[in-house]
């Protein structure tokens, strides 16, 4: 069963009911990301992320953990480009400690200065962290390449100089501007009762709400580029990417979408794995997926490979969109995408962590209640015909290109397929 509830300070809660289950999940959805940030205020959803964790007006950070730990419970969040989501996962019996927990964070975090300016150092090494991972880096960089110049395009973590001159002041203000009723959505999965979860909301949420009206800040519209970036790092592996605008969180062909990104590059048996791995053995990471945003998204490629191999596995990618657009997707790869995206729907309704996520995110984004139903319906609907008609709209559009890896003679290749 589901339940959703709209409360007078704007709040909005979101539950689906598992009645076979033991455990129960929870989760805090904030609609704030890098892509409402500024340059200067780059990095700040994701610090904040950290620093509620630092301690309220009742708990310290230890007592946090500990009240957390003591139930055998887990505690987490995360920051995307366009959410924050702090979130739990305990017994069922457990839920309104972890309610209280989270509400407490969630309103009261107190931020002190001593505990920022020590967090500032676990952030940089976040930073420094990623910056030494190259994947990451050039999912940075082919962002930055697609969205150049817009908010969307910047990193989640920000650059280490906003970090380090981040003050309890600005910092304390981005959060008073986001964190808003009418910007949070609050979401459980697993097993509960609907009446004392009501009760429970009202008591650790609603009462404790600031009644000021604040509305949500607009996220800006979506500019398509087709810059070329790269990184040189002396590293054994060259990383490339290549990005094309897709579809938003609102396009009815978000799902031939998704069916395409598995076709093309989604598993062992899809073209790209095929040809660029198990039959020329010239990566060992290659793969096609989609990202979708409130007002646009992205279909990308990645490949990890040797340097002395980039010239030729640009030929293959190459090779590869053109056979596509040519001959379009076969009736074989048609029936395996749709039945593997419907049975991986099937599958994360087995999860009351994966549930929460998708019920409060499709809440936060969209406004609307997540149902499994009518997304695997959706799925069935799709036709060889419109995959083929999404790869032509996608694939004939100019494409952003990254490369990250050590400086070789072809290393700008990638921009040219």
């Amino acid at each position: 069963m589901d339940f959703f509830k709209q409360y007078p300070s704007g709040l909005r809660l979101v539950a689906k009911q598992q009645s076979n289950s033991y455990t129960v999940s929870m989760g805090i959805f904030v609609d704030v990301g890098c892509v409402k940030e500024t340059a200067e205020t780059n990095g700040y959803s994701h610090f904040i992320e950290h620093l509620v964790f630092k301690g309220t007006e009742r708990r310290s950070c230890l007592q946090i953990s500990e009240e957390i730990d003591d139930i055998g419970a887990n505690i987490n969040a995360y920051t995307s480009k366009d959410s924050t989501c702090f979130y739990t996962k305990s017994a069922s019996d457990d839920l309104e400690k972890c309610m209280d927990v989270l509400s407490d964070m969630y309103f009261n975090a107190t931020i002190p200065e001593d505990e920022l300016e020590r967090e500032k150092g676990v952030v940089i090494e976040e930073i420094k962290m990623c910056e030494d991972t190259p994947d990451d880096v050039s999912q940075d960089l082919i962002s930055r390449a697609l969205f150049y110049g817009q908010s969307l395009g910047q990193t989640i973590l920000g650059p280490i100089k906003n970090i380090e001159y981040s003050d309890r002041h600005s910092i304390l203000n981005f959060k008073k501007k986001h964190y808003i009723p009418a910007s949070t959505v609050i979401a459980v999965c697993g097993k509960f009762d609907f009446d004392e979860l009501d009760k429970l909301f009202c008591k650790y949420f609603e009462e404790n709400c600031d009644k000021n009206g604040l509305q949500p800040e607009k996220e800006p519209e979506i500019n398509y580029k087709s810059r070329f970036l790269h990184k040189f790092k002396k590293i054994e592996q060259s990383h490339l990417q290549l990005a094309w605008g897709g579809y938003s969180l609102q396009s009815s062909d978000r799902c031939a979408n998704s069916m395409l990104a598995s076709i093309l590059g989604g598993g062992l048996s899809s073209r790209l794995n095929q040809v660029i791995r198990e039959q020329n053995g010239l990566a060992y990471s290659v793969y096609a997926y989609p990202s979708y945003y409130l007002r646009g998204g992205t279909f990308e490629i990645y490949v990890g490979l040797s340097p002395e191999n980039n010239s030729r596995v640009c030929e293959l990618l190459k090779a590869e969109i053109d056979k596509l657009l040519k001959n379009g997707v076969t009736e074989k790869e048609f029936r395996r995408a749709q039945i593997q995206a419907v049975n991986a729907l099937y599958m994360n309704a087995e999860s009351n962590m994966t549930l929460m996520r998708l019920y409060g995110r499709s809440m936060l984004k969209l406004n609307e209640m997540f149902n499994v139903d009518r997304d695997v319906e959706n799925y069935k609907a799709v036709t060889i015909d419109k995959i083929n008609d999404v790869a032509s709209h996608i694939f004939t559009q100019p494409h952003a290109s990254a490369y990250v890896g050590p400086k070789i003679a072809d290393y700008n290749e990638v921009s040219k397929i």
